[in-house]
């Protein structure tokens, strides 16, 4: 009679797991594309290959202006160099230091959940099952992403930043070094190619974990 009574109560954190594990999963391995972003200057530096404003500050002060950024969010600088970063800017990117800073400590703390439901349930067979759901979410937001990348630079200017930030610091012009490094359209392809890489190593799970054969 217990073990029916108890029966249910394991059938709801059955479905509640299959509901917040993926989302889980998926932040953890955006976390881990982002992190190869912010913390590395390889981004800033292939993008003004494309980017006909880093002509304007040259090749030495694209890599060094990238590797302080790169090295601020790091924590190896206190400070951006000021010249040649405004303190408008170095004030926002400090802001921006903040979040990241938010998002490390959240991936440690969702790294800490899997593996301890790995240790208890000893089941890896539920990630893969998680991670097929993560596939088609992926998918979805990098059709939804091509679809109104013709109007992102009125999204990214008009609509994330001001939800985002209570000032106005994140407006830049050309005395800002942000202004050359990173347009509205770096931002764009960084953002195809973090939902692009998570659904890449997503997909890995899904080829090397072993399938759930109860699910």
């Amino acid at each position: 009679m217990q073990l029916l009574l108890f029966a249910p109560d394991m059938q709801l954190v059955s479905k509640l797991k299959t509901i917040i594990f993926p989302i889980l999963l998926l932040l953890w391995l955006f976390f881990i594309s982002l992190a190869a972003v912010i913390y590395t200057p390889w981004t800033y530096q292939i993008n003004c290959h494309w980017n006909p404003r880093c002509e304007q500050l040259g090749i030495v002060k694209i890599e060094t202006s990238s590797s302080e950024l790169a090295s601020f969010f790091r924590h190896e600088l206190s400070t951006l160099p000021s010249p040649p970063w405004s303190e408008k800017e170095s004030q926002h990117l400090t802001e921006v230091r903040g979040m990241y800073e938010q998002a490390f400590w959240l991936f440690i703390l969702i790294t800490a959940v899997l593996v301890l439901d790995l240790v208890l349930s000893k089941r890896a067979q539920c990630y893969q099952a998680y991670a097929v759901i993560i596939r088609n979410l992926m998918l979805g937001l990098l059709v939804v992403m091509l679809l109104i990348s013709p109007f992102f630079r009125f999204f990214w200017m008009e609509i994330f930043h001001p939800l985002v930030f209570s000032n106005e610091l994140w407006r830049t012009d050309p005395k800002d070094i942000s202004w050359y490094l990173m347009p509205s359209n770096y931002f764009l392809w960084i953002i195809v190619f973090l939902l692009a890489t998570t659904l890449l190593l997503n997909q890995l799970l899904v080829w090397l974990l072993p399938k759930d054969r109860d699910l």
